[in-house]
Formats: C-alpha cells, structure tokens, sequence
C-alpha cells in the first residue's frame, strides 16, 4: 500500500455468490514514483509454449518455488494447491517454503535478485511492497488476469473476482498484487449466549450502551473487551462508526490526508461513543495488557460479550471455541438513527496478497499456482481448512461454522454499501500513531478530543512531509 505500508492482516473471507450486490470498489493506488514495466516479457523467465490447456505457458519442466505466510491460516492449502500444480507438471521440481517474518526472509533475496516465483506475502512482518512496485520488482498481474479462469465457464481470472480486488491490488493502475481473502470487520458474540438470555445485538450506540449495563448488572460478565497489545483493533470500529455517520466523504478525508478529517464531527461522535466503555466500567480488567490470542479466548471462554476482530477469528480460535458458542459478526451499531450509512453497512476488503516478483526464475508457474490458487476447487479448499472467504466470486463452501455464514450474511446485506479505507496501509505512521492514541482513549489516559488531536497532528506531518510518496484512489 506505501513506502511506509505493508499490506499486513493474514486473514480471509470466502466468496459470496451472484446473489451479493456488487461490493462498494476499492481504489488502486497512485504514486508519486513512476514504476517502470514489469510485465513477464521482463523478466528472467522463458515462456513455454501457450496452449488450451497451458494459457499462461508454463514451461513443463522447469522448478517451481513458492513462499508461503504460515500464519492463522497455515500453509497447507498450498501445499494442496502445488500437489495439483504437479499433476499438471510432473516433470517440475517444487519448493515449498512456509514461514513467517517474510522480510527478513525475503529482502536479502530480493537484493540478490534471488527470488521465489510466487510469494503470499502477509502478517506483522511482512515485505513493505509498494517500494518493491516502484523498484520494478513486481510483476504486472494483467496477463494472470486475462487468461481464462480454471473451470470458469469462459471467464476470465478477473471476471471471476469480487468488485473492487483487482483495484485493491492495483498500483498507479497496474495489477501488482493479488489479494487472495476477502475480510469483514465487525462485532462479534455468541448467539446460544444472546438467546440465552434474551439479549438483542443493539443497532443504535444508544441500545449498545443500555445493554452493556444489563449484561454487566445481570450476569457479572464484562461487556466489551479488545485485544489490548493491538489497539488497531479498536480502532477499526471507531472508524467504522465515523464512516457511517458522516458518509464515504469521512473516509475520503482520512485517505488523503485531509486538515481536520480526523476532527470531524463524526470521528468525534465515534471516539466519544467508545469512550463511553471507559467511562462507565464496560471494559474487561487487564484487556489492555491481552495480546490479540489472550483477548479472544477470554472472550470465547464467556469472560465478555463483545469483542471487534476480523473475520479470521473462527479459524484462529479454532478448537478453543466451545462446542455451542455460535460465534456471529455484525457489523457496529450506528451512532444515531441519521447516520449517512446504513447500520447494516459493513467493512470488507482483500488481505493475503500474493506477488509474482520480476525477477523469477519461473514467472509463469508462479502466475499458474496462483490461477490454481484462486479457482473454484482451490478456494473450496482454502474455505474447507480456513472458515474463511477467498476473493473469488460465486463459489459456495462445502461446510461453513456460524462464523463463517454470519459473514456471508454480512456481506450480503451490506451489499454495495460495503466500505473500506486505505490510509492503514498507505500510511503505516498514522495507522501506528493512532493506534497508540485509540489505547491511550481505552485507558482513560487522554479524552475524545485529545485521542482526535493527536491523530490529526500525525496525519499533517505526513501530509506536509514531502519526502512521503502520497496515494490516492484512481
């Protein structure tokens, strides 16, 4: 996403079906660098020869490497995806490498010009990509794109995508990055919990409130908690909260870095509705001090109802989840009934983004693994291990938790409503500074007005820094 961005969250979602109205297009990125063309005729790869049956043309025997994020969603569905690749080409020799803290993995190679032909480059260390874009050491997705999707009926790859991939992966309108999850933020609780005693999830901040103290008064449970050690997950629905109060014009503010966005009344409105948790002893003790794991197993353990987290949680949590649970997202409450979005709109957007780098020895194969990847059977299986979407569209999982179906059901309310916003990845400064500042509001340690300062002095330092390649959608 920028100089100073990683395209970070190890998580997915799987696809949702014609049913799903077009999803709200997130934007490609615009730099001030120009990247110069690296498209497979560039790079060290030979072409084999193109057929029905081979349209990338792949060559037959040449090695495979591929780098794998071993994160939440382990490796194995790689592994499942480079086993079909073998059929196809039994004469190529494959490595497999899965791992985590991939810069420092990666960046020597990189230097070297020593690279993997296919990397899914994602988590808390992942490679920063827009510089590598600039540098021309990404390859232009466009002709993985164009070629006929695996059993797609005659579409093309990109045909079959969710609205809006292709242009999240895009830098300066090129394709360079192939987000393979779609991921929904919101709310999570138990719903066998809610029914149990009678409990409705609040639409309104004001209901969010007012049950918050029946929850504390009725049960000893804490009402809300939040993965502490990684305040960014609170501060996700804030900004999901000011979005839909003040409209897309909120986040078009936040994404480019305009004076006042994070001043804005809505953004306000938003800190003061979370602050409110603060104030009126809502929060679990010690939640500041969880890690992401600790935090969500207190809550799947039934020490709090609600806790904000993408939808990689059910699989994350796995086995730790208790049978009955019926864990469901929902997407935040709205800050009043004259929100400028509707509360059932919802945040969804592409993680696990997979590059091809210039410099491979076999590009092809790379764009092939990831065309097996991205297919119908590949995301059924990614879905099968992972209880998470991939961006692939029209596909139905073979099985899906309560988690998974609650965002499948998110998503299809929110429809064209669905939002996201990029500054996160753009700007991984601001993201850090108010990050820290949300913790700084969730200890009680600065109000709403102080928490929307310090944003915004971060945000103008940025915006008048000029040696910060700045983007924008296109």
């Amino acid at each position: 996403m920028n100089k100073d961005a990683r395209i970070l969250n190890r998580r997915s979602v799987l696809a949702l079906g014609a049913g799903l109205g077009a999803l709200a297009a997130t934007g490609g990125l615009t730099g001030c660098a120009d990247p110069g063309d690296t498209g497979v005729a560039d790079s060290k790869g030979k072409q084999g020869k193109v057929t029905a049956d081979n349209p990338l043309g792949v060559p037959a025997d040449k090695p495979l490497e591929a780098v794998i994020f071993k994160g939440g969603y382990g490796d194995q569905y790689a592994i499942d995806a480079e086993a079909a690749y073998k059929k196809r080409f039994p004469k190529a020799e494959i490595k497999h490498i899965g791992g985590q803290e991939l810069a420092k993995q990666l960046q020597p190679r990189f230097v070297s010009g020593d690279v993997p032909d296919l990397i899914c480059n994602a988590g808390a260390g992942a490679l920063l990509l827009a510089p590598l874009v600039d540098n021309g050491q990404l390859l232009d997705l466009t002709p993985l794109l164009d070629a006929p999707a695996v059993d797609g009926g005659g579409k093309t790859v990109r045909e079959t995508l969710l609205p809006g991939i292709v242009e999240q992966g895009s830098f300066k309108g090129k394709p360079h990055v192939l987000n393979y999850t779609f991921t929904v933020h919101g709310l999570y609780y138990s719903r066998s919990l809610f029914q149990k005693n009678g409990w409705t999830y609040p639409t309104t901040w004001a209901e969010m409130i007012e049950l918050c103290g029946e929850i504390k008064r009725a049960t000893g449970m804490s009402p809300w908690t939040y993965q502490g050690k990684n305040p960014s997950y609170m501060l996700t629905p804030l900004i999901q909260m000011g979005i839909k109060a003040g409209g897309l014009e909120v986040r078009k503010a936040l994404d480019s870095l305009a004076p006042g966005s994070w001043r804005s009344e809505p953004m306000l409105a938003a800190a003061r509705a979370l602050h409110q948790l603060v104030e009126k002893d809502y929060l679990m003790p010690g939640t500041s001090g969880l890690t992401h794991i600790q935090a969500q197993t207190y809550w799947a353990k039934g020490r709090a109802a609600f806790i904000p987290c993408g939808s990689w949680l059910e699989s994350e949590l796995g086995e730790v989840t208790p049978k009955g649970f019926d864990m469901v997202i929902a997407p935040t409450p709205s800050l009043s009934t004259t929100d400028a979005l509707p509360q059932n709109a919802i945040r969804g957007q592409g993680n696990e983004p997979f590059v091809v780098p210039a410099a491979a020895k076999n590009p092809y194969g790379g764009l092939e693994l990831l065309r097996t990847l991205i297919s119908a059977e590949g995301s059924k299986n990614f879905t099968r291990q992972t209880q998470t979407l991939t961006s692939l569209a029209g596909y139905t999982p073979e099985s899906a938790g309560t988690g998974l179906q609650s965002v499948r059901d998110a998503l299809s309310a929110s429809g064209e409503k669905t939002f996201n916003w990029r500054y996160s990845g753009w700007y991984t400064k601001l993201q850090t500074e108010a990050s820290a500042a949300t913790s700084a509001l969730m200890t009680g340690e600065i109000n709403p007005d102080q928490w929307a300062d310090r944003c915004q002095r971060a945000a103008d330092a940025l915006r008048n820094d000029t040696s910060v390649p700045k983007y924008e959608d296109v």
